[in-house]
């Protein structure tokens, strides 16, 4: 037995051996015999029939046969369609490809790696919107109608295409992409690209890493470096990218401070080609060293829809979007005399919001925006058919609270805008001087805000707005004026007197309110009052938020001396309606003691106090002749009582008189 295994073994082994030698033998003749280049004509006839276009090639056609049997061709480009540039749509300097000799041995075929250096893609697109590819894929689409009617008649059902071998990968080093539209006056250049992945199987993780460098033209440079690990199931026609990493280093005009750094991070991306979505989870993004976390989803079967939840614990504003830190106005000698303000326009993707779907949840811990700080934020964002809601906001902000509601209507020509707000216990001091760099009033604010607008500029915005506004604020000041003071300068003054000593250029107050209503850009209001420990202030007028100016007139009821505006003693201006008009611009509004309409108001309250005491001592006259007359009928018919009473008593004596008489007559 052992004997008879042996020769069995030397057969093998003998059958083994002419089979390789008979591979080899046919392997010498093919290496003497086959000349790839002669293939070359042929093939660029054959594109040049099915597109019209030329495929040239610039070297020799290469092969080799171990350990790989590959092929490996030099320059090669194809050229533009008609009516562009004479330069060619695709060039390449090197490609090459092979299949490993082992798998063929094993009627198994394993492609190695796609080699492609020097990728150059010239994409177009010119005035009339024609792009450079229009014609290749109307051609393929053709193509695959053809060939779709003609698999039907085989087939009734598609199958979707399977890999079962392995693929070695792709490395595309040097490439680049231009895109150039005309129509739309965009041009963007990606350089440096470079494209390196891991061995290719079916249904397993391979690593892919790109590298590129994008360039628009006069407006932005941007470094991209990506790096993930991809997955595909056949069957469930998935891709999934897991522990993708990807940096993105960019700098140009239109960024803010010139350049910005950003780098993504996920634990698993889910994309389903099918359905056109994809799934984030464990998502990290840093934004110039901001980290956000959380979640999303992305879906694209008829319209875009994105959910989302995203939470940071600081999100700086002003350092992604460059915004300055905030100045204090210059001193009154040194404003200038006439302010201009840019017009800016906000532009929006009308076009794209008109067709989102969003349902998200953003969550800060602290945020940074305009300079001004905001705590424990928490928005929720909604669109729809073109309308846009930011619904709710609540955050704290400076010791008290803001809550509001943001509503962006883009289903119209113009975008239009609902804006509630509300604020509760806010310091207004500190968060003007975030803002302003400057305080010019200080105080606990209470408010309530509700306007509409529509426009794409900020005069539009302003021209636009309509609604109403309450505002209510405590224990504050009002800063760069003492109304009091003024007042007091502009009494001395008529007078020829000396003004008064200088005091701190604010006026205290215990209370200030005011509502009114926003129409076309203008705020109006009459029913200001403001409770100070030395005076009482009404007044009525209009802010105009289109030309930034203030229109107010001031009734000012004095109630105690300047001194340190804590009260004091009364003067003669002291009850007196005393007016104080405030006109001009925001920055520098002239305030205006009206003279002639104090002592107007002066010789009305004197003339009204004259008449007042007139009339009291009228009535106490009257009040007087009244009692006397009073006294005079009493005495008068007492008189006349006593007068009756006298008479009635003579009248009766006589009565009896003439009674006995008659009665003596009577008997005797």
């Amino acid at each position: 037995m052992p004997k008879l295994i042996r020769k069995m073994f030397k057969l093998c082994l003998t059958i083994i051996g002419v089979a390789v030698v008979f591979l080899v033998a046919i392997a010498g003749v093919f290496i003497t015999t086959f000349d790839a280049n002669n293939y070359k004509q042929d093939l660029s006839e054959m594109v040049l029939a099915s597109t019209g276009r030329d495929l040239q090639f610039y070297g020799d056609v290469g092969l080799t046969f171990y350990p790989a049997l590959g092929m490996e061709l030099g320059a090669l480009s194809l050229s533009n369609a008609a009516g562009f540039d004479s330069a060619p749509m695709v060039k390449v300097n090197k490609v090459s490809i092979s299949v490993d000799v082992g798998s063929i041995i094993a009627f198994s075929p394993q492609i190695n790696e796609l080699i492609l250096d020097g990728l150059k893609i010239n994409l177009q697109k010119n005035a009339d919107g024609v792009n450079n590819w229009d014609d290749l894929t109307k051609l393929e689409a053709t193509q695959s109608s053809n060939a779709e009617s003609e698999v039907s008649t085989a087939s009734p059902k598609r199958q979707p295409m399977k890999m079962s071998g392995a693929f070695g990968g792709l490395n595309i080093t040097n490439a680049q992409l231009s895109w150039l539209d005309i129509q739309a006056g965009e041009d963007y250049q990606v350089q440096n690209l470079t494209i390196k992945t891991g061995r290719i199987r079916p249904e397993k993780p391979f690593d892919l890493k790109v590298q590129v460098a994008l360039e628009s033209k006069d407006e932005i440079k941007a470094d991209i470096d990506f790096a993930t690990q991809v997955r595909y199931w056949f069957d469930k026609e998935q891709l999934n990218l897991s522990d993708l990493t990807m940096s993105i280093s960019a700098v140009g005009e239109s960024l803010p401070l010139g350049k910005i750094q950003v780098e993504i991070a996920s634990d698993s991306i889910v994309l389903n080609p099918q359905k056109r979505s994809a799934a984030l989870k464990g998502l990290v993004l840093n934004l110039d060293n901001t980290k956000i976390i959380g979640e999303a989803t992305v879906s694209n079967n008829e319209q875009p829809v994105l959910n989302f939840k995203l939470a940071t614990d600081n999100l700086d504003i002003d350092a992604l979007l460059g915004t300055p830190p905030p100045q204090p106005e210059p001193n009154a000698d040194e404003k200038l005399t006439e302010v201009s303000e840019e017009d800016i326009q906000i532009s929006l993707p009308m076009d794209l919001l008109r067709t989102l779907q969003v349902d998200g949840e953003l969550v800060v811990k602290q945020l940074k925006m305009q300079n001004l700080f905001m705590r424990d934020i928490d928005i929720g964002i909604s669109a729809n058919g073109g309308v846009v809601n930011l619904d709710p906001i609540k955050m704290n902000l400076y010791d008290g609270s803001f809550s509001g509601q943001v509503r962006l209507d883009a289903r119209k020509k113009l975008p239009e805008y609902r804006v509630i707000k509300e604020f509760q216990g806010v310091r207004i001091g500190e968060l003007l001087t975030d803002f302003n760099g400057e305080d010019r009033m200080s105080g606990l604010l209470n408010a309530n805000v509700s306007v509409t607008t529509k426009g794409e500029w900020l005069s539009d915005l302003k021209k636009n707005s309509n609604g109403n506004m309450m505002l209510a604020f405590k224990d504050g000041a009002l800063k760069g004026f003492n109304i009091r003071q003024l007042i007091d300068q502009a009494k001395a003054k008529f007078k020829g007197e000396s003004g008064p000593q200088a005091q701190d250029q604010k006026t205290n107050f215990s209370s200030l309110k005011l509502s009114g209503v926003i129409k076309k850009g203008v705020f109006i209001s009459n029913d200001l009052n403001l409770q100070a420990p030395v005076m009482r202030v009404g007044g009525e007028g209009q802010v105009d938020l289109n030309n930034n100016t203030v229109n107010y007139l001031l009734n000012v009821k004095l109630v105690g001396t300047i001194e340190g505006q804590e009260g004091g003693t009364t003067d003669e201006l002291s009850g007196l309606l005393i007016p104080v008009r405030i006109d001009g611009p925001f920055s520098d509004p002239k305030i205006d003691v009206q003279l002639d309409e104090m002592l107007k108001n002066k010789a009305a309250a004197l003339k009204a106090k004259l008449k007042a005491e007139l009339e009291q001592q009228k009535a106490e006259l009257q009040k007087k002749i009244s009692e006397e007359k009073a006294k005079l009928k009493k005495i008068k018919n007492l008189e006349l009582k006593n007068k009756k009473e006298l008479l009635e008593s003579k009248l009766k004596a006589k009565v009896e008189q003439e009674k006995k008489k008659l009665l003596n007559k009577l008997f005797n």
